[in-house]
């Protein structure tokens, strides 16, 4: 016999069943119910997978994990470098944390409008390859510039000199000879990457998971090196131009790219601006040479111009100190002031609470 009771309980158990049925198709339902199909408390949230980025594209980064797998995930609002150990959200959706770096190669933003930011070329590198090319004429100031951005990156930098194949030997000599004028006692390797002439000196340093970097201007070469030291063609290449040698841009993106030795290569598109950031020691480890007479300056705020007893000044009058070696680094000190002073510009122009002060006009 069904009793009113039995009903009551039917009902019940009908609209349990419904409601069930609701949760799974997303309809809603009432919150006592909801409660019945909620995780316990002791499920603990789905861990952050934890990989390397490998390429980024405007918004989107291609993020490699350890067990090979290759995830494009987007970036957006966060500062992100290639060669980066990041997490990725549980659902692959998008980058939620970068690690901490332990090192990063950075120079300024060379755009226009963005003079006070950073631009983080690389990260997590151990050495910086200074690429030139042995066929070209010595650039010492520009070796000067890339020595300090890779001193400060806390990677440690090596002078590449390519494209020996097309070079004369005397030549080679000679820019040899220039460069480590100004090199700061860093070693400097002598290879082609067409023939592969001293390459397997360069594989040395990319081993047990290690990562290089490579930097230099456009048309140096870079791409056929890579080529040489990953063993295939992984790079396009493209000869500089007829009338003034300038290179082409064959890399338009940082890439990371495994190499057979067990450890990484970083390249990176051409720069034809070295501009510097803000400097640890950078630029007194690429001037060693004038920053070991500083202490026997008579005076300890010597200014290195005319006063008594400078022994930088005493230097370059014997023939020790090439005057022009002190005027590039006070240039350089010149332009690492600049940036400071325009990123003390820039966070005046932010309130307490983080929002850009509006512009006031100076004529009212």
């Amino acid at each position: 016999m069904i009793t009113p009771t039995v009903v009551k309980a039917m009902r019940a158990n009908a609209y349990c069943t419904r409601a069930r049925a609701g949760v799974k198709r997303g309809l809603a339902v009432p919150f006592g119910l909801m409660k019945l199909n909620s995780s316990p408390d002791d499920v603990s949230p789905t861990p952050p997978l934890v990989g390397r980025v490998t390429r980024l594209d405007r918004g989107w980064s291609t993020v490699l994990f350890q067990d090979s797998m290759v995830m494009r995930v987007r970036n957006f609002g966060i500062d992100i470098a290639v060669g980066d150990r990041v997490h990725v959200t549980a659902d692959g959706e998008k980058i939620s944390e970068v690690l901490l770096r332990k090192s990063a190669l950075v120079r300024r933003a060379s755009f226009e409008g963005a003079l006070a930011m950073r631009h983080v070329v690389a990260a997590n590198i151990d050495t910086v390859f200074l690429v030139h090319a042995a066929s070209s004429a010595p650039n010492q100031r520009r070796l000067e510039r890339e020595l300090i951005l890779a001193f400060d990156s806390g990677a440690a930098p090596v002078i590449v000199l390519t494209k020996s194949d097309i070079a004369e030997s005397s030549h080679v000599v000679a820019l040899v000879d220039a460069l480590t004028e100004v090199s700061a006692g860093v070693a400097i390797h002598v290879v082609s990457g067409t023939t592969g002439d001293n390459v397997s000196s360069l594989r040395e340093y990319a081993t047990d998971d290690k990562t290089i970097a490579l930097m230099g201007a456009s048309g140096v070469g870079k791409s056929t090196l890579i080529n040489a030291l990953v063993g295939y063609a992984v790079q396009r290449t493209a000869g500089v131009r007829e009338g003034d040698q300038r290179g082409r841009h064959t890399t338009v993106a940082a890439e990371l790219v495994a190499l057979p030795t067990g450890g990484w290569l970083l390249d990176t598109p051409g720069l034809r601006a070295v501009t510097l950031w803000t400097s640890g020691q950078g630029i007194e480890r690429a001037f060693p040479d004038i920053f070991s007479l500083v202490d026997n300056c008579r005076f300890r705020d010597c200014k290195h111009q005319d006063e008594p007893g400078c022994a930088v000044q005493q230097a370059i009058i014997n023939g020790s100190l090439p005057e022009i070696r002190l005027q590039s680094m006070r240039r350089l000190v010149a332009e690492e002031e600049a940036v400071e002073l325009e990123q003390e510009e820039k966070e005046k122009s932010y309130d307490k609470r983080g929002m850009r002060r509006p512009a006031t006009d100076k004529n009212s």
